[in-house]
């Protein structure tokens, strides 16, 4: 009778544990069970301890289950200055910068859609000025600014082109006094170009002195109503040139060299103002 109950226990508990157990360890546990009931083995004590072995095995079938799992170690953290659109900075990072331009300003700029539909006065300014000693540079330097003035008018949008009247230039010259300087000029637009000569001079004993004369121009092209910057160019152009008998001396010579070559450096500047203002006009 004892040994009746304690098979029927063990029979219990099996039914239980089999329930939490995985499949894998069914299977292997219902072959034990069987060869032990069928031989008839389990018996009073040895019954006993087979139950409570029982007890345990789901217990050891789900942690073998959990230590299969290995653990991954956890990813490094992004050292990267550049981020994805969630947590990318719309603000500058230094508050220095506040004291110039403000972030909501900054937006507006970088936001705004610029049209030069109404943009027809255009004033043109030249930093860099040049002293002439010789009068056939200083007409040179007259027919170079007439030829600028109607290469740019050739635009069907500009109306008017004027140079900037030497009274209205201010002696710091940045953008917020060019652009008031404009405004009082009424002008819709201010090209501001400067220039940069390279000379190369080649004195020859037997023979004509040579000169080698590369002239680099540079230009913003700025509307005046919004103070953006809507253009920029850089051209060059170089000349080389031997003295002729009518020069005073080979100084004459180079000026006259340099002098070429800005005139035609500013009238590849020209071209290209033109066809952007074209451009974006329509």
């Amino acid at each position: 009778m004892k040994k009746s109950f304690v098979a029927f226990v063990a029979v219990a508990a099996i039914a239980t544990s089999l329930a939490a157990t995985p499949a894998s360890a069914q299977r292997y546990l219902g072959a034990a069970i069987a060869g032990g009931l069928i031989g008839g083995a389990i018996v009073g004590r040895a019954a006993l301890g087979f139950v409570l072995l029982l007890a345990f095995l789901p217990a050891l079938g789900c942690g073998m289950k959990k230590m299969a799992a290995p653990l991954l170690p956890p990813p490094p953290p992004d050292l990267s200055i550049i981020g994805g659109d969630s947590d990318r900075l719309q603000e500058s990072l230094f508050k220095g910068d506040q004291a110039v331009l403000s972030n909501q300003d900054i937006d507006r700029i970088l936001a705004a859609r610029i049209t030069l539909e109404d943009r027809r006065r255009l004033a043109v300014l030249r930093l860099n000025s040049r002293n002439t000693w010789f009068q056939d540079i200083a007409d040179l330097e007259t027919q170079n600014s007439e030829r600028l003035l109607k290469a740019l008018g050739s635009a069907p949008q500009i109306t008017q082109v004027r140079f900037m009247p030497t009274l209205l230039i201010p002696e710091r010259r940045t953008v917020p006094y060019l652009r008031e300087a404009a405004a009082r000029f009424q002008a819709d637009l201010l090209l501001i170009y400067g220039t940069r000569i390279q000379t190369f001079r080649r004195d020859r004993l037997i023979g004509a002195d040579e000169v080698h004369a590369e002239a680099i121009v540079e230009s913003v092209l700025l509307d005046v109503r919004t103070g953006i910057v809507i253009h920029t160019s850089q051209t060059g152009e170089s000349i080389s040139a031997k003295k002729a008998p009518g020069d005073a001396n080979f100084s004459e010579t180079v000026a006259k060299a340099e002098t070429e070559a800005t005139g035609k450096a500013l009238l590849k500047l020209a071209d290209a103002v033109v066809a952007f203002v074209s451009t974006v006009a329509k």
